[in-house]
């Protein structure tokens, strides 16, 4: 067998997993469950970076949080500041007293409720009464791996962020490291949440192999959400001049689409499975 042949059955293969997919969501309201598993994100998201950072000083100490937050609010497009938002999230983090990073463990693990509750519906699984608690206690070892995960992603700051200011084929270079950082950090905790999240709907190998693909579209996605905040526009003109529930619109917009983008990898994962092995559904 030539390579134009491997090269045709790939492609065949991805065609068939395509409509296999498109016909399993056909008269499925995939934009109803993506608002819903962005809804427990977007309560979870911000309890969850605040465990990894506190983690990341406890581990390393502060200053890496510190300092290497600041580099990345100064790299961001400077059209939507977001750098005094980053050191606040880093001051709150390793300011924060125990009782409160244990209320912001339980929040934290919302996402993983809803991660799950999304994944089962797109897998057209009954839920149940456990489902939420299943998905919360699933969610740990993506917690448990975010300190470690967060401070590499931090101590290459420094590498990173000058080229994004430097601008030109600097910050192309920038981007091709930043988007391949991204890209690996996300896989490592996919695999986890496919395995202990999801609704064992998966082998290994799919997961495997979906961790690293849907990593790859997630952290493009990421990147496009760096451009959005390099684009001059008024986020507060359709608030009446309203910078907080811009903001909070912005950002709830991208979560929204972020986890449509999620859900849609994840019914191509259940496809290639199906088309691999029909008995398994």
């Amino acid at each position: 067998m030539g390579w134009v042949d491997v090269v045709r059955g790939v492609l065949g293969f991805g065609v068939a997993v395509v409509r296999h997919a498109l016909r399993a969501l056909r008269g499925r309201d995939i934009a109803l469950w993506g608002a819903g598993t962005a809804f427990f994100t977007a309560l979870g998201v911000v309890p969850a970076l605040l465990l990894a950072l506190r983690g990341v000083g406890v581990l390393f100490g502060g200053e890496l949080v510190t300092e290497n937050l600041g580099l990345l609010g100064e790299a961001l497009p400077a059209a939507q500041p977001a750098g005094d938002a980053l050191r606040a999230l880093g001051h709150a983090a390793l300011t924060a007293s125990w009782p409160a990073l244990l209320s912001a463990l339980l929040a934290a693990c919302l996402c993983g409720e809803g991660l799950r509750r999304g994944f089962v519906q797109v897998a057209g699984l009954p839920s149940s009464g456990r489902t939420g608690w299943l998905g919360r206690l699933g969610f740990l070892p993506a917690l448990i791996t975010s300190p470690l995960l967060l401070a590499l992603a931090l101590a290459l700051a420094p590498q990173i962020a000058p080229d994004y200011q430097t601008g030109g084929w600097a910050a192309a270079r920038g981007v091709l490291v930043s988007f391949h950082l991204v890209w690996v950090l996300l896989a490592v905790v996919l695999l986890p949440v496919l395995i202990t999240t999801g609704p064992n709907a998966l082998d290994a190998r799919t997961t495997a192999a979906g961790a690293i693909s849907t990593a790859a579209v997630l952290a493009g996605f990421l990147h496009g959400f760096v451009l959005f905040l390099a684009i001059p526009v008024d986020w507060a003109f359709p608030f009446a001049g309203l910078r907080g529930p811009a903001v909070v619109g912005a950002l709830g917009l991208w979560l929204y689409l972020l986890h449509i983008v999620l859900l849609l990898c994840y019914r191509l994962l259940l496809s290639a499975r199906s088309l691999r092995s029909p008995t398994t559904g």
